[in-house]
């Protein structure tokens, strides 16, 4: 991977990571038009890990109040949660750790990825603003954001625009919904690049250092500026916007996905 394809990437990565328009989905698209024959999974890992520090960056209020009132019932109600809605996406990554690359190599994937993706983030307009706060969403409304979370492993479904629709869906304050879908994020990037960590010959251990930084400084950027412009939107109730959007790039990949295959 040259330096110039790792900038594209992990500008990418950064602008689609919170946007509700599947991040991986695009880098499937991006890979193919750079022709790189492998897609590099740590690379993939390396600037989720970027845009997880735009994460803790913006959430940073929000994260210090959780660990301040550990002892608190409160607190603790909401680590509850998010480790419940964490744990459909840990057992199915171990269920499907042996088919990752196939999974992520697959253009005709992403046209039923995509897809769906759209579909969810449509229904959204069908759901009033939600009066429900993160500390009273109880157990199984957690279970089912994770479920709902459990969909983005598939490149082509976007994890913050399912996880804040399943939160929109079970009446969860629109700004609620955006905070609890990110710290949510959390725990899943920082299993997903520890795995990664244990296998260094997705990428090999040497002639990829320069690439790896310019992707993760481009993807910690243009994420941060991303999430904030995502959040704006979950807020206003225009999420289902994106919906078109995802349609596009159906059409984009049907019209040319041959292509794309011949690159």
């Amino acid at each position: 991977m040259s330096v110039f394809e790792a900038f594209i990437l992990g500008t990418i990565q950064g602008l689609t990571e919170f946007l509700p328009v599947s991040s991986s989905g695009h880098l499937v698209i991006f890979q193919k038009i750079f022709n790189i024959q492998e897609p590099p999974i740590f690379f993939d890992t390396l600037i989720h890990f970027a845009t997880l520090l735009a994460v803790v960056f913006y959430l940073r209020k929000e994260i210090f109040l959780i660990i301040k009132n550990l002892k608190e019932r409160e607190g603790q109600k909401i680590i509850a949660f998010l480790v419940i809605a964490t744990l459909p996406a840990v057992v199915c990554g171990f269920l499907l750790k042996d088919k990752i690359d196939e999974i992520f190599n697959s253009l005709d994937l992403l046209i039923i990825t995509f897809l769906i993706t759209a579909i969810i983030l449509a229904l959204t307009k069908f759901f009033e603003r939600g009066q429900k706060s993160m500390e009273k969403i109880g157990w199984l409304n957690s279970l089912f954001i994770g479920l709902f979370q459990t969909l983005a492993i598939l490149p082509g479904i976007s994890r913050s625009g399912s996880t804040i629709s399943a939160g929109l869906f079970i009446g969860l304050k629109r700004e609620d919904a955006f905070k609890f879908s990110f710290l949510l994020s959390i725990p899943v990037i920082l299993g997903a690049m520890t795995l990664q960590i244990f296998d260094f010959k997705q990428v090999g251990p040497s002639g990829n250092f320069l690439p790896n930084v310019i992707g993760f400084i481009t993807a910690a950027f243009f994420g941060f500026l991303s999430l904030k412009l995502l959040k704006r939107v979950t807020v206003e109730g225009k999420l289902y916007y994106f919906a078109i959007y995802c349609l596009f790039l159906v059409v984009i990949i049907l019209f040319l996905g041959d292509s794309f295959r011949g690159w």
